[in-house]
């Protein structure tokens, strides 16, 4: 099972706003008072959770003292790497790339509303990789599903 990221974020309504902006979709069922939780999703598939700080605090009060954001970096995989580029570029600042790292990657960051450090990976690129031994496999065909998601999770480093 890979791990899910849940990010704790200042204003969950500006970021939705930008991670819709970019092509995601927030799936907000589940969110109440007191629990602002909100499923994060690219063309139908999990990539992981905005979860309110002031409501995660509340819920894990061990981390009453933990400023907003981590020291690293959050990792998706792309299948559309230069469109994807394209849109962030519109929307926010690319803080390194695009580049082809020294194992053949291709990738790009980016930060979000609450400081966090996107990481994104040419799927292509990764598989062909050293570290596409590590990549989930793909589907048998791309038409079995009726809808594949382009962003995968990837744990990396």
């Amino acid at each position: 099972m890979p791990f899910a990221t849940c990010i704790s974020v200042q204003d969950t309504a500006a970021s939705i706003a930008f991670y819709e902006g970019l092509g995601f979709a927030v799936d907000s069922t589940m969110a109440r008072p007191g629990d602002d939780i909100h499923m994060l999703l690219y063309q139908g598939d999990f990539c992981g959770l905005l979860y309110s700080n002031a409501d995660l605090k509340q819920w894990l009060p061990t981390l009453a003292d933990t400023p907003i954001s981590l020291a690293g970096m959050l990792y998706l995989t792309v299948d559309d790497f230069d469109g994807f580029h394209d849109r962030v570029a519109r929307s926010t600042e690319v803080i390194k790339g695009p580049l082809t790292d020294d194992v053949g990657q291709r990738v790009f960051y980016f930060r979000d509303p609450d400081g966090y450090v996107i990481g994104i990976h040419d799927n292509a690129a990764f598989r062909a990789s050293e570290l596409g031994r590590y990549a989930q496999p793909e589907p048998p065909t791309r038409t079995a599903r009726r809808r594949r998601s382009p962003v995968r999770s990837s744990v990396l480093y």
